[in-house]
Parts: C-alpha cells; structure tokens; sequence
C-alpha cells in the first residue's frame, strides 16, 4: 500500500495522504454518530450554525460502533504496519471533529496556532497522528496544516529556540503553512515532529474527520490501560483533561464489537 516514493514524501514532508482506505458507508456512518451526538442534521446549515461543538470542532465521542470499525480496518492497520515496520501495534482511542464554515460559527470555534503535541526535542522511534477525511475535504475547508519546510529544519533550529520548543508553539511567520485537502476516506498520517494545527474553514461546507493512529505496542501496563479504556467505554485521561464540553464518562450503550485484529490492536489480546 505504501511504495518507495510514498516514504521518501513522509521522511520529507513529515506527512503523507493515502486516498481510498476506508469505504464511504463507514464514513457515513460516524458521519451520522457525530449528528446524532450534536444533534444536528448533516446537509443543514442552519443546525451547523446552532450545534455545541467548540474547540476546533472536536466532538468527544470515543467509543460508538462506527469509530471502531475504522479503528479495525484492515487497509488502516496495513498503512500504519507499513509506516512502523512491525504489525504489533496497538490503536489510539481519540475522537471525532465536526468543523462548520467559519461565517456559519461564532466565536466559540477556535483556532489554535501551529504547535506540537510533543516536545520535538525528544527522539526515538517513529511516532505518528493521524486523521480519516469523512467526507470529500478541500485545502480551505478547515482541515489539517502543516509546517514541513520547518519540520526539515528541525535539527538546526531546535537549539536557538529553547522557549517556543518549551511552549510547543514555534513562531511560524517565516513559513509556509500548508492545508491539505483529501477526498472522503483518505487517511492523513503525520510524524509527531511536524508542526501543525486545524485550519479555520473557509469554504461554505462542514469539515468532518475521525483522528485516529496506531504505534507500536509497549509495556503491559499500558496493554492493560488500553484494554480497560475500551471496556469501560472511557476517554483517555489526555482528552478528559481537555475539558471538552459534553464528554460522557463513561461513554453510553455496550462496547463495541471488535474482530481478531481489533482485539489485538486494543490490547484485548497479545501479539
């Protein structure tokens, strides 16, 4: 799935787009759990204009039917294997983003400058985020942007900007920020290292978006928090900080139904 000049696009750019990983109707359908959660409709502005969402359009839902199938998915699991070089891997339990056209929104939407989710200063192996684009996405629909001239300079400019690195904010005036648009059932994949935000959307159509990543399995301790993340249908205790408006905890209904691979990649079973 993943060929020479893909890798050498992700070790450049810090980024990588593969289109046509996951199927429309699995779109459709977490599509449909973010409506049902904001009780919205999904081809109506006026419900855009009055849903709840803030903060980047995150809606703090981690656990309905819908997000594990992708998370379970086959050619997603492949693409990461690939990525990683090892199939024993273990999925993130992250959430959903429902962006609406900033002249629909008010000021509740924000935006957050380019930033890191991690001190870039600290190396080891690979580790990725990454995103499924739930409907077609254009550059200027309030998708994922980047910073890849900076990600290339890292090296260089880590040691002169001890105080941005600290804050995970680097000043970007002097970059090109870049969005990238996909069509519905791309998946984004990014290394951690790269600078990089949401865009404010521009264009006059919702942004719709699963976040999800795999890394490669770790200590059994953290095995054990993953597998009782999903059994208790809980948030993560990084996105429970966040303090996201509406968060269930736990979650409602039954856990999901997961296949041999999704048992696997939550830690329900070893590798």
């Amino acid at each position: 799935m993943i060929d020479s000049v893909d890798r050498q696009k992700f070790a450049e750019d810090g980024f990588l787009v593969i289109e046509a990983v996951v199927p429309e109707p699995l779109c459709s359908a977490v599509r449909q759990n973010i409506c049902d959660f904001l009780n919205i409709r999904e081809f109506e502005p006026d419900d855009w204009r009055n849903s709840s969402v803030q903060a980047h359009g995150i809606v703090p839902i981690h656990h309905p039917q819908s997000l594990w199938n992708i998370r379970q998915l086959p050619s997603v699991y492949r693409v990461f294997a690939e990525l990683h070089g090892t199939g024993a891997l273990w999925v993130s339990i992250d959430r959903a983003s429902f962006k609406p056209p900033s002249d629909t929104f008010d000021k509740r939407l924000s935006t957050d400058p380019i930033h890191w989710d991690g001190d870039p200063g600290i190396r080891g192996k690979l580790s990725t985020q990454g995103l499924v684009y739930l409907t077609d996405t254009e550059p200027e629909q309030g998708g994922f942007c980047c910073v890849p001239d900076l990600y290339r300079q890292l090296d260089d400019w880590l040691p002169e900007h001890g105080n941005e690195v600290r804050r995970r904010k680097p000043d970007v005036h002097d970059y090109e920020i870049v969005k990238v648009g996909a069509p519905a059932g791309s998946l984004l994949v990014w290394n951690r290292l790269l600078p990089h935000s949401s865009a404010r959307n521009e264009s006059n159509l919702p942004r719709w978006a699963q976040y999800i990543t795999m890394d490669p399995a770790g200590a059994s301790s953290a095995q054990e928090t993953l597998a009782n993340l999903y059994r208790e249908k809980r948030p993560p205790d990084w996105a429970v900080r966040q303090r996201i408006a509406n968060q269930q905890i736990p979650e409602m209904g039954e856990p999901a139904e997961l296949t041999e691979l999704g048992q696997r990649l939550t830690g329900i079973r070893s590798w």
